[in-house]
């Protein structure tokens, strides 16, 4: 394993776990979010990871499914604009996820920022639940690459490696984490 990357339990021990990079600052350490949802920020840029535990959607279609989810969240950003793409990648993940790469365009303080989301949404068997992991990478926050929380190129493509690391090492290590 690479020494950028740690196994970091979710959830309690017994939650979920994954290989996230080392460093990251945890949220829940500074302020109160909801049980159904961890938050990790990066210490050099504005970019964050959001992993949550949802209801599952009234969407048999994966792919349809992880759409609903990304509209959601650019709704909830209040985008004036977005759209994906769906990422067609092999993943060693034995949850099959969904993959979408997505931008959204946001209005904020009397500037234009561009947000690219990383998107994943793992469909758990036979639970009323889903799984949703994304990396919001800020790409542009009206003053330009690498300012203000927007990150560089170099960042851009170190965080969608993390990303993917993340994606294909989730795992679920205890199912009753999703009790009706």
């Amino acid at each position: 394993m690479s020494s950028r990357y740690a196994p970091m339990n979710l959830f309690g021990d017994n939650g979920l776990r994954a290989d996230l990079p080392i460093g990251l600052i945890n949220v829940a350490d500074t302020q109160e979010i909801p049980n159904s949802q961890e938050i990790f920020v990066y210490r050099d840029s504005g970019a964050s990871i959001i992993i949550d535990i949802l209801q599952k959607v009234n969407v048999e279609d994966p792919e349809a499914a992880a759409k609903f989810h990304l509209d959601a969240i650019a709704e909830d950003n209040n985008a004036t604009e977005h759209h994906y793409i769906l990422v067609q990648r092999p993943t060693t993940s034995e949850l099959s996820p969904i993959m979408l790469d997505g931008q959204q365009v946001l209005k904020k303080a009397g500037s234009i920022h561009h947000l690219r989301t990383l998107f994943a949404l793992f469909r758990v068997k036979g639970k009323n639940h889903d799984v949703v992991v994304s990396f919001n990478i800020p790409a542009e926050t009206g003053q330009g690459p690498g300012k203000n929380g927007a990150v560089t190129a170099e960042q851009d493509q170190l965080i969608a490696s993390d990303f993917y690391r993340a994606v294909d090492s989730l795992r679920i290590v205890d199912y009753n984490l999703f009790a009706v």
